[in-house]
């Protein structure tokens, strides 16, 4: 005589159990998780935000003053009179956009700007743009 074997299996029900405690610790985790890509833009963006203001200060103590604004960030490239370049090239923002020097008015100081997410140089409260520390 065959006896029937027994199937050891989970049940619909601890299925659907197990499934809802993942789903629960889900919505904790998640946002932690997939917060990382905008973290790593602005970390990239401080960090380009700082080799250029070192490069801004090599230029300076060579040249004895900042580079014109109007000239923005390429005399850094081309560096002063000796042929020296500061910078490879210019870096870009990790949304594609080169950055920009800004003058602030009636300071003498300036700030780099990084154009944000949308990729356009806004001003006002809904800007995405993001900016150094000034630079004096």
């Amino acid at each position: 005589m065959s006896h029937p074997r027994k199937i050891k299996a989970f049940t619909l029900i601890e299925i659907l159990v197990a499934l809802t405690i993942i789903g629960v610790l889900l919505t904790f985790v998640a946002p932690y998780i997939f917060d990382r890509p905008d973290q790593a833009r602005k970390l990239k963006v401080q960090n380009d935000f700082l080799a250029i203001s070192t490069a801004l200060n090599l230029y300076k103590l060579d040249t004895g003053s900042y580079p014109k604004v109007q000239n923005g960030l390429n005399e850094l490239i081309v560096g002063s009179d000796q042929g020296t370049g500061y910078l490879p090239k210019i870096p870009t923002d990790p949304w594609g956009t080169s950055y920009a020097l800004k003058a602030l008015p009636d300071t003498g100081n300036f700030v780099i700007l990084s154009a944000g997410p949308d990729g356009k140089f806004t001003s006002g409260s809904d800007s995405d743009d993001l900016r150094s520390d000034v630079i004096k």
